[in-house]
């Protein structure tokens, strides 16, 4: 377990609300959806070979009725190095143009920074230095709660919603002038403090970009993973305080597995790149959350959309059949969590939930 010094929760407890939606408190059925790395490129808008399937997909995502969505990492491409000035500039375009469809559609978004908001992995010296820049650009462009800890501002956050509390993570810390997959120190002190002093949340879901567990399918995906894994400490605070989910994308593939209490679940897709792309509908109740995940194909063709300092960006056409559009999301796994927060069971679990 995480000591937390006094300096630390000080600098905490003051104004630890500011940025979110409302208090911990009980709440009757509501619904959220989830589909990280939407889109893991930088996609104009418009894109008028595009359009159609992004509004039809963000159209069953509304009709979903969600207080919010989440979306876990790799808004955009991110190769953005040549300096300040052209993060800046890119940054105000694909965000903004990101920002745009989630505003059309209604859907209020909270997101977690991905290895593309910073440029892609590797990072060698001169991305690294380029870091902090391409943060403040994810910081400034996304708008996320600022109630994070000191250097985390916006990127580290927590969000009180009805019977839910929500923690978003950096995965992607700056250790000796490298980055490196953790959340370690003041963050993950931050972190443990947050689960601690909301007792009175029902559920509680981590989202970070990286998963955590091993074992995960990926496909068009570095395969970047949290160090150390389940012995990270980021886990065994999850575990110790109770947390029912921690969210992922990275891996553009669907992997649901558990440990310890917590469910791992990985899921999204690179648009373009990936034959099939997916979302998960969170339901939630007093006393009980359910998970489903739900996955269409697409049709990939044509060359490649431009994106800068990258050889082969998405496919230029992408598109929902009709018979797609007909017959809607096919449900591919289903979780049912019930019972107060430390003593939860699963009374339902169906698909690749079970697997």
């Amino acid at each position: 377990m995480v000591v937390l010094t006094a300096l630390v929760v000080v600098s905490l407890t003051v104004g630890a609300e500011v940025g979110t939606p409302g208090a911990t408190s009980p709440a009757g059925k509501w619904t959220f959806v989830s589909f990280p790395d939407f889109f893991n490129f930088d996609v104009p808008n418009p894109q008028p070979k595009w359009d159609d399937a992004v509004d039809w997909f963000l159209s069953q995502v509304e009709a979903e009725n969600p207080d919010f969505v989440l979306i876990a990492g790799d808004l955009v491409n991110g190769h953005w190095w040549d300096g300040p000035a052209q993060i800046e500039n890119l940054g105000n375009a694909y965000y903004g143009g990101w920002v745009r469809r989630m505003r059309d559609h209604g859907l209020r978004f909270f997101t977690a920074i991905g290895d593309h908001e910073l440029g892609d992995d590797p990072w060698p010296p001169e991305k690294t230095a380029l870091k902090p820049h391409l943060e403040q650009a994810y910081a400034t462009n996304t708008n996320m709660p600022a109630n994070g800890p000191p250097g985390f501002e916006g990127l580290a956050y927590y969000v009180a919603h009805k019977n839910l509390l929500l923690v978003t993570v950096e995965t992607f810390e700056t250790h000796d002038g490298e980055v490196r997959m953790t959340v370690s120190g003041d963050q993950l002190a931050w972190t443990e403090w947050v689960l601690r002093n909301h007792p009175g949340a029902e559920f509680v879901i981590v989202q970070g970009h990286v998963p955590i567990l091993p074992g995960c399918a990926s496909r068009s995906s570095s395969r970047l993973m949290l160090e150390d894994g389940r012995e990270s400490a980021l886990w065994r605070v999850m575990a110790e305080c109770g947390v029912d989910a921690y969210f992922a994308g990275e891996h553009h593939a669907i992997t649901a597995s558990e440990a310890d209490g917590v469910w791992q679940v990985v899921h999204g897709a690179s648009w373009g790149r990936v034959p099939t792309v997916n979302y998960l509908l969170g339901t939630v109740e007093p006393g009980r959350m359910t998970f489903e995940l739900k996955r269409i194909p697409l049709e990939l063709e044509g060359g490649s959309i431009w994106n800068i300092n990258k050889e082969r960006g998405p496919r230029e056409i992408v598109r929902v059949s009709d018979e797609t559009k007909r017959r809607g999301f096919e449900r591919v796994g289903r979780l049912v969590i019930e019972g107060p927060r430390g003593a939860k069971r699963v009374a339902e679990r169906t698909g690749c939930f079970a697997e």
